[in-house]
């Protein structure tokens, strides 16, 4: 399944051949740094298992919950998807975006398209985030797509040994009315 973005860039699922582009990615601490299961070093292994996860789990799916961000020429440069919850009616979701593509609106158009597409095709009526309190880049981004900053979380996370609080954010299925405050 393809989802194009903008300027080319498009949304598909994870293919044999991407693993190179994570480990290139995510040799980057920075980027690492912001995600919660991504382990530093991240290696040519963890790449390979990772590919090969999503091709199993793509191939029982009937509908994908899990894209590659790619540019024009269709190399990987970040990720997207939902970790659906034990409710079926929401799910999480994640995010990350390649450093030297930060800052285009990648992010933003990219959790736009996948919630629109939770929602309308995955049947989710709540869609969360979480991001590590010091992320205002993936606050701002969460917020420009439409959701709702909920609070802190205090040692909600835990990432190399330490709790990390994080900002809870959700978009809610549209219609549902949203109490305003």
């Amino acid at each position: 399944m393809r989802i194009d973005l903008q300027e080319g860039f498009y949304l598909d699922s994870v293919r044999e051949g991407d693993q190179a582009a994570y480990v290139e990615h995510f040799q980057d601490r920075d980027t690492v740094d912001r995600l919660l299961k991504i382990p530093f070093p991240y290696t040519a292994k963890d790449a390979e298992d990772w590919v090969r996860h999503r091709l199993q789990v793509t191939a029982t799916q009937t509908k994908e919950t899990s894209f590659a961000l790619r540019r024009p020429d269709g190399v990987l440069i970040g990720g997207i998807g939902f970790v659906p919850s034990s409710s079926a009616h929401r799910a999480e979701l994640g995010y990350w975006v390649a450093r030297t593509y930060r800052g285009r609106g990648l992010a933003t158009a990219a959790v736009k398209a996948v919630v629109a597409y939770g929602f309308q095709e995955l049947g989710y009526r709540r869609i969360e985030a979480t991001a590590f309190h010091q992320n205002q880049a993936s606050f701002r981004v969460l917020e420009k797509a439409g959701f709702r900053r909920e609070g802190l979380l205090r040692g909600y996370h835990m990432k190399n040994g330490r709790l990390i609080d994080v900002c809870m954010f959700s978009r809610v299925e549209p219609g549902h009315p949203v109490p305003k405050g």
